[in-house]
């Protein structure tokens, strides 16, 4: 672990919280702001909650790290303030649970198509099925909330279970093969390696590959995540 004392403030998506949890018990000096995981269905909304956070923590952070990737490009326009802002090269936050972004592009290339679940996203019910159940349903009543699903997750023909050993997985498994088979895709389980990535996000070392490092003034841009 990193021995530095320095203030680090990690502005996050909710969905990492297991995992961040369960880091952070030995790092007293870094403080977590999560915002809702939901936010990644809107991704317009994003930047500007992203930045009011970032703008509270800069009259006492030392560091500012985003617990983001691109995102939808959710936070384009977000810029650094009175400090540096460092956030990681990937384009959204499947390559955390998977340990890097390659991680997450061998998977991909190997099968296309593949919704991916993680204890948080379980935990929030932002599965599938639980988007049904709490969100459309009320909205749309039950019979287009389904229809409404299924047309999101037509190009979808696999549920992938990212177990990162930091909950009990079996209600996990249990919900996301009712998903796959709700949905009828393949299901499938992968083995949160470690959680370097997440380890990196308080401690660094905040390499020029797996990181942008913005100064005071800079803005998110798009190329800034083209390789």
């Amino acid at each position: 672990m990193n021995p530095t004392t320095e203030r680090v403030v990690l502005v996050a998506c909710r969905v990492m919280e297991p995992e961040l949890e369960e880091l952070r018990k030995d790092r007293t000096h870094v403080e977590i702001q999560y915002l809702e995981q939901s936010l990644h269905r809107t991704p317009q909304k994003m930047a500007g909650r992203v930045q009011g956070l970032i703008d509270d923590a800069a009259a006492y952070a030392g560091r500012i790290v985003l617990g983001y990737g691109l995102c939808s490009n959710g936070i384009l326009g977000v810029q650094a303030r009175q400090q540096e802002l460092i956030i990681p090269r990937c384009h959204d936050c499947i390559s955390f649970f998977l340990g890097s972004p390659e991680a997450y592009q061998k998977d991909f290339d190997a099968h296309p198509g593949t919704y991916y679940l993680t204890p948080g996203w379980l935990a929030e019910r932002k599965d599938p099925l639980g988007i049904i159940e709490d969100d459309y349903v009320q909205r749309v009543g039950r019979e287009m909330a389904v229809w409404a699903m299924k047309e999101e997750l037509k190009h979808y023909r696999r549920i992938a279970l990212i177990d990162t050993g930091v909950a009990d997985i079996e209600p996990l498994r249990k919900r996301a093969r009712e998903n796959a088979e709700f949905f009828s895709m393949s299901y499938e389980e992968i083995e949160g390696i470690n959680l370097e990535y997440f380890v990196k996000l308080m401690d660094g070392p905040y390499t020029e590959a797996e990181f942008l490092r913005l100064k005071p003034g800079e803005v998110v841009t798009q190329e800034m995540f083209i390789c």
